[in-house]
């Protein structure tokens, strides 16, 4: 009877990891600098650390996993997570148009939703040209 390994993480997702890692350290630093709780910080490193930790894991024994660390098993998952991305792309623009309108009807600042609106959409902008050329 033969077994069958799983595959070594590829360089790829040993970077997601990495990623997730220093982002917990930068929400832990972030949360410290507040006057938090040391106990809060170290929370938000763990959950990030935990997520990571099981996306390492498991990302060889399951698909969709392994398209979260940022591996896809083929051209399906790639389409996949092209989908979703633009999925949420178009969520983050609607959260940001939709945060500055409520806040503008308010009468609260608004800044932070107006920066993620012009961002959003001048990014947009960029991938259209970019693409446009190299396509």
């Amino acid at each position: 009877m033969t077994t069958t390994r799983a595959k070594p993480p590829r360089r790829r997702a040993l970077s997601t990891v990495i990623a997730g890692l220093a982002a917990g350290v930068l929400i832990m630093v972030a949360v410290l600098k507040q006057g938090a709780p040391v106990w809060s910080a170290v929370a938000g490193f763990a959950i990030l650390a935990g997520y990571v930790g099981l996306l390492f894991v498991f990302q060889t024994r399951n698909e969709t996993i392994g398209t979260l660390a940022g591996n896809p098993v083929d051209e399906r998952w790639g389409l996949i997570h092209s989908r979703a991305m633009e999925l949420a792309a178009t969520c983050a623009a609607l959260a940001a148009v939709g945060g500055y309108l409520v806040t503008e009807f308010i009468g609260r600042d608004n800044w932070q939703f107006a920066l993620m609106a012009v961002v959003v959409g001048l990014s947009y902008l960029a991938g259209v040209v970019w693409f446009r050329r190299r396509l």
